[in-house]
């Protein structure tokens, strides 16, 4: 098991808490998970999860990955966790 340590951002977490309900420990068990088990817009099944995500990967300097019905907004660089957001229909027009 890789000993990766991932120093995510106070705005993650706070988001985090915010639209997940999530407390910091939480939260950061989550984006370890997503960052090592969550799927990017290549490895999902066609369909609307894919379109949306691709969308909005497309000329970004981020990484986007789908993880237990969470999206996880990654730095490129870094395993850092920017944000994140459940995914949901009414939800959808907040991710730009």
């Amino acid at each position: 098991m890789s000993r990766i340590r991932t120093q995510n951002t106070d705005h993650s977490y706070y988001r985090a808490a915010e639209r997940c309900g999530w407390g910091k420990k939480k939260a950061r068990e989550m984006m370890k998970l997503a960052q090592r088990y969550g799927k990017m817009y290549g490895n999902l099944p066609d369909g609307e999860l894919r379109s949306f995500l691709e969308a909005r990967q497309i000329g970004q300097h981020r990484r986007i990955k789908y993880y237990a019905g969470y999206i996880f907004v990654f730095a490129s660089t870094s395993t850092r966790c920017i944000t994140v957001y459940p995914y949901e229909e009414k939800a959808k027009d907040n991710l730009n």
